[in-house]
């Protein structure tokens, strides 16, 4: 009977266990190509080919909120007239020479047009980044004054002071802070994304399991179990074959979820996650079969999936980072499976519960729980 019902419905199961992945892929690549239309564009020329003007130029490149452009001086210029680009920045060849000698003026040569309205604030940023090679170059001369005062000029390097202030700068983040409790380990705080891949993902994966397990809403429905009074099948066994099958078939929905968001999304593939997202799995299936049992109108319960859906997903901080709150709460992790899904944990609390109302519900001989 476990087949005849997929044989009867596996279309719609195909297409349920297929659109979590369609849906995330969509939305992510979708905010992708928003986010690149929605970047400053602007031109860098380096003419310096000093180890200050190329690190200043990787820098400038990595802004997250500018569109930075390689070209020649005209191409660039002409561009700005056309008003394709928002502004132009030179680095002037004998820019770290410039920096040695302590001289600020005219390092950076700025081209803008009437229509680049973002070039006050490129600009100032782009005069702070140069500000910090200043220092650097400020601090190797502190430190030749320290060699002097030891006697030892000879083993004081310019270059290799700079490169080493560089390399320290690009492994530590300054605007990172590590905090420790007591006597407890430090743990540096890192920037969240602006849309969590796995969290959007559970959003919808949370929507279809409620409503690949629809069929248990009517099959629970007294004269449906009618029919069991001349079976040699009980209703609970029936049913947790089904649970264990479509458990498979969104368990290999997932692997597909897994592979796919690797190839097209860039996610990188981690022991931890798999097995939170298996536990996943199986917690959301359990408690999409358990609700089920609880309605008798298709339509409600279908309303009150979508919004519990909404509820678990923000809850969880799959939509929105809860991790201040979480710091300041740490119970708060436990309300939602997706908030274990989203730091590799195993959500206990929840599959004690699920698991105590799966026993109850087969004790009571599979009667609807109200």
């Amino acid at each position: 009977m476990t087949v005849l019902r997929l044989r009867k419905e596996w279309k719609s199961v195909i297409v349920w266990l297929l659109l979590p992945i369609l849906f995330t892929i969509i939305i992510i690549k979708g905010l992708d190509g928003f986010q690149q239309e929605s970047k400053v564009p602007i031109a860098l020329i380096v003419e310096d080919d000093s180890v200050l003007a190329n690190e200043l130029a990787r820098v400038i490149s990595k802004v997250e909120w500018l569109s930075v452009r390689r070209m020649e001086t005209d191409e660039a210029l002409y561009r700005l007239n056309r008003h394709e680009l928002d502004s132009v920045f030179v680095i002037r060849e004998g820019y770290a020479d410039q920096i040695r000698l302590n001289k600020r003026n005219r390092l950076i040569e700025a081209y803008s047009s009437n229509r680049s309205f973002a070039y006050p604030a490129v600009s100032e940023m782009v005069m702070s980044l140069a500000q910090q090679d200043s220092a650097r170059s400020k601090a190797a001369y502190v430190i030749r004054q320290m060699f002097h005062d030891y006697e030892m000029d000879s083993q004081w390097d310019y270059e290799q002071i700079i490169k080493a202030s560089i390399e320290k700068q690009r492994s530590e983040s300054l605007l990172q802070t590590s905090f420790a409790f007591g006597e407890g380990t430090r743990t540096k705080q890192q920037p969240s994304p602006l849309l969590n891949v796995w969290g959007i993902w559970a959003l919808f994966a949370i929507i279809s399991a409620f409503f690949i397990f629809d069929w248990m809403m009517k099959e629970s429905r007294p004269a449906m179990k009618v029919r069991w009074l001349y079976s040699s099948m009980s209703f609970q066994v029936y049913s947790i074959r089904l649970l264990v099958l479509y458990t498979g078939l969104t368990l290999i929905a997932d692997g597909l979820a897994y592979l796919f968001f690797a190839q097209f999304l860039g996610v990188g593939w981690k022991v931890r996650f798999a097995v939170s997202l298996l536990v996943f799995r199986a917690t959301l299936n359990l408690f999409a079969f358990l609700l089920a049992i609880v309605f008798e109108h298709q339509l409600l319960y279908y309303v009150t999936g979508i919004a519990v859906s909404l509820l678990l997903t923000i809850a969880g901080g799959g939509i929105i980072p809860v991790e201040r709150l979480t710091g300041k709460w740490p119970w708060i992790e436990s309300l939602s499976p997706v908030g274990s899904l989203m730091t590799q944990s195993i959500p206990l609390l929840w599959m004690v519960l699920l698991a105590a109302l799966l026993a109850g519900w087969i004790w009571k001989g599979g009667k609807r729980i109200a």
